[in-house]
């Protein structure tokens, strides 16, 4: 039996005014406002912004434990999360709150049934149907179709998703902390003074990734255009467009290879350090491919050099073009001015680097394994392909 998404809750609300009711200010108000790039970046609760909002306002659209939030408008629409616990928080107008009639259904379990393809499939369905900004209707929100599973099941499936989810929460919180010591092992290593040279000078090789069509059975990487921060990629399946195509073997990436983003907007200037050692992924045209000579430098030092805050606002200076189409000019980054260290200095780096790169590296590969168990597991839950009848709850 299929229900609909408005069988499942108590309440549906846009959230207050971004302008009027709840504005971001810059002060400490004891009260913040979750926002799109809020969930879209993963900000964590100390990362919101402090809004003033009346005592009527922030009642009527407070934050609570088990809430769930799906963005309404603009280029991340259908992206969601969970509330885990209450905030003295607010959320504004972008944003479409669901709160789940908890005596039917579990709300992590309706969160997990808005993580699936299906929803994602429908979102785009009602979303994207004009040419103008997308723009998502809460009527039409919840007219999603999905089917009924008891309760009793539901907390079954809620309790096999949460672990894997909470294991993928531990290994990145471990990789986060191994980064930022990586950035301070940096900091405390190569503070002296040193030479400087041109990077196309420590440099293999610098160019652009590949810009023609993707043959069969290869994957292209590229930064994921729906964060502002962090260094994350996405890899996406293209099937060929034709088979004579030669993509140059340059134009696949290596491990140890730094990835630049260099072309479009948002995430230009990130920077990502590829560990993995695949032989099939192909770099997207935005990105520049930058392979270091290792009798000069090594890719550890110079990964975490592009990422401090003098290198970035560098690559920020180098930034050509218009608000609808910038770029960082390949020219600009081969003459990008780095300094050299000693040989001993990169050397006692990269020692204790990479080690801790490849737990890193094994973290995100866990990480992705469980992911794809998750996102597995869920459509056989919901179709009865997998059973939950005798598992204890």
């Amino acid at each position: 039996m299929d229900v609909e998404l408005k069988d499942t809750i108590i309440d549906a609300n846009t959230g207050a005014d971004a302008i009027q009711r709840a504005p971001i200010v810059d002060y400490n108000t004891g009260r913040k406002c979750l926002r799109i790039g809020d969930i879209s970046n993963q900000r964590k609760y100390n990362e919101w912004g402090y809004t003033e909002v009346n005592e009527e306002n922030y009642k009527k659209y407070k934050l609570e434990k088990e809430d769930i939030l799906i963005a309404r408008t603009g280029s991340t629409i259908g992206i969601n999360t969970f509330i885990e616990k209450d905030y003295k928080s607010v959320y504004n107008n972008g944003l479409i709150r669901l709160r789940i009639d908890k005596s039917k259904y579990n709300s992590k379990f309706i969160y997990y049934v808005i993580q699936t393809n299906k929803f994602k499939n429908y979102i785009n369905g009602i979303a994207f149907g004009t040419t103008g900004q997308p723009n998502m209707k809460i009527n039409d929100l919840l007219k999603f179709k999905f089917c009924y599973i008891p309760l009793e099941i539901q907390n079954k499936i809620v309790k096999i998703l949460d672990n894997l989810d909470k294991k993928i929460e531990f290994n990145s919180e471990i990789n986060n902390n191994l980064h930022e010591y990586c950035k301070l092992l940096w900091k405390r290593t190569f503070s002296k003074e040193a030479r400087k040279e041109k990077l196309e000078e420590v440099c293999i090789e610098i160019i652009r990734g590949y810009t023609k069509n993707y043959v069969e059975k290869s994957n292209i990487i590229n930064f994921n255009q729906k964060a502002n921060k962090g260094e994350k990629l996405e890899k996406q399946y293209f099937k060929y467009l034709s088979e004579s195509q030669i993509i140059p073997e340059n134009r696949f990436v290596r491990k140890n290879d730094i990835l630049l983003n260099s072309l479009g907007q948002g995430t230009l200037g990130r920077v990502h350090l590829y560990r993995e050692n695949y032989s099939n992924i192909v770099a997207d045209q935005h990105i520049t491919i930058i392979r270091t000579n290792n009798d000069i430098i090594n890719s550890y030092y110079l990964y975490y050099l592009l990422i401090t805050s003098e290198y970035q606002k560098e690559l920020e200076g180098l930034v050509t073009g218009t608000t609808g189409m910038q770029m960082l000019n390949i020219s600009s980054i081969r003459n990008l001015k780095i300094p050299i260290p000693s040989k001993f200095d990169l050397d006692f780096f990269e020692s204790k680097v990479s080690c801790i790169q490849e737990k890193i590296n094994s973290n995100n590969l866990e990480n992705e394994i469980l992911s794809q168990l998750r996102e597995a597991l869920l459509p056989k839950f919901m179709n009865g392909e997998i059973t939950l009848d005798k598992i204890e709850g």
